[in-house]
């Protein structure tokens, strides 16, 4: 685990959020002073250098951002990721056709890295949370660690089955209605994984229901595969893909800068 590479898919077109003057991964959420920037009092705090600066935390030395066409201004934003402490690399979707073959184009550079996985349209708080995921992964020699969030809302994410003693029972994405309160929200995984990954997309019919990750995470638990889960009880997980959500996440940082102690 010494090799730690970052992916984050952010190919989307972001259409729930309407027609928005850039791609949503660097819509400002606030400000933050920026004293070494001449010039500049302040500087825009985006979700997608939030992920990366949380990547750079845990140990990774690199980046891969799978885009869509719709993504230059994200490339313009983020550069070669030398202001975050990382070397950031672009593979391109041509065709959307859901995040898990998204994340299998980004093959040939993740080699046989272990991949720390996060969406740059949401905002996770605090910024060692992904640190403490790859601790977790490497005390437990897992081939896949997610990280979970209790939420109200099951009807928007993938939501997780655990058992009394905390071990993965299995997967519903997006349920209309459960009992269910853990979704996932983070994920650490092993070369091995990724190359199941990339196997079962090979073997999955085209003309199938969509894929999402959690049916890839059911097949790796029905497989044999080391799956664990690290419940994050003291973490915050928010959604930026809609107004209401996006909203309430400028409030949030709204709040927190406007307290001279806490920095974003």
């Amino acid at each position: 685990m010494n090799d730690l590479i970052g992916l984050l898919p952010a190919a989307g077109r972001g259409s729930r959020l309407g027609p928005i003057p850039c791609s949503k991964e660097i819509m400002p959420l606030g400000f933050r002073p920026s004293p070494d920037t001449p010039g500049a009092l302040w500087r825009p705090v985006t979700a997608i250098e939030l992920h990366l600066h949380a990547l750079r935390r845990a140990g990774a030395s690199r980046a891969v951002v799978v885009i869509g066409e719709t993504k230059a201004d994200v490339v313009r934003y983020v550069g070669d990721g030398a202001t975050y402490g990382l070397s950031v690399a672009y593979v391109y979707q041509r065709t959307l056709a859901g995040m898990p073959y998204a994340l299998d184009l980004a093959a040939p550079w993740v080699g046989t890295a272990t991949t720390l996985f996060s969406m740059p349209d949401t905002l996770i708080q605090p910024d060692d949370t992904m640190a403490r995921m790859v601790e977790h992964h490497r005390d437990y020699a897992a081939d896949v660690t997610l990280g979970l969030f209790r939420t109200a809302t099951p009807q928007k994410f993938g939501m997780v089955n655990l058992g009394p003693d905390g071990e993965l029972r299995g997967f519903v994405d997006k349920p209309a209605q459960s009992d269910l309160e853990w979704m996932w929200g983070l994920a650490v995984w092993s070369p091995r994984f990724s190359s199941f990954m990339h196997a079962y997309l090979a073997n999955r019919a085209a003309e199938g229901p969509e894929c999402v990750l959690s049916d890839i995470f059911a097949a790796a638990l029905s497989a044999g595969l080391n799956l664990r889960a690290l419940p994050l009880t003291d973490a915050n997980y928010h959604d930026i893909g809609t107004p209401e959500d996006f909203q309430s996440v400028v409030l949030s940082m709204a709040l927190r800068q406007a307290r001279p102690t806490e920095v974003l």
